[in-house]
């Protein structure tokens, strides 16, 4: 039962990893990270739905943007595995299990994945 629950936390850090990288791009261009839609660098196209998936189309799209066919950097692919591999290691030291979580567990474990995602992007600037 718990490696569906690490799968869990994994998709969801991907999904953290695939929002840093935005926020990491564009919070230097003094960018909107919230209500503008993600968009190519190189060719400024809106993303699809499926193009936004973490990790899966990266590897289907074979790291290329759909549109302009120009290469993504890899460190969106790098960073995605990394959030999600951490929010797996958090919670594997934390100790976390479907079976006996707590709220103190959710709220420990919460609060130390927002202080790593302050890091992560404080250490960028």
């Amino acid at each position: 039962m718990n490696i569906f629950f690490y799968l869990l936390l994994f998709v969801i850090g991907t999904l953290f990893g695939s929002f840093y990288t935005l926020a990491v791009y564009r919070i230097p261009k003094r960018q909107d990270i919230v209500h503008t839609h993600s968009y190519c660098p190189n060719c400024n196209h809106k993303l699809g739905f499926l193009d936004l998936i973490p990790i899966i189309s990266y590897l289907f799209l074979r790291g290329k943007c759909k549109y302009c066919k120009e290469k993504i950097r890899i460190r969106y692919l790098i960073l995605e595995v990394l959030s999600g591999s951490l929010f797996v290691l958090i919670a594997y030291l934390f100790e976390l299990k479907i079976e006996t979580i707590n709220i103190t567990q959710i709220a420990e474990y919460s609060f130390m994945v927002l202080y790593v995602t302050f890091i992560i992007l404080v250490c960028r600037n």
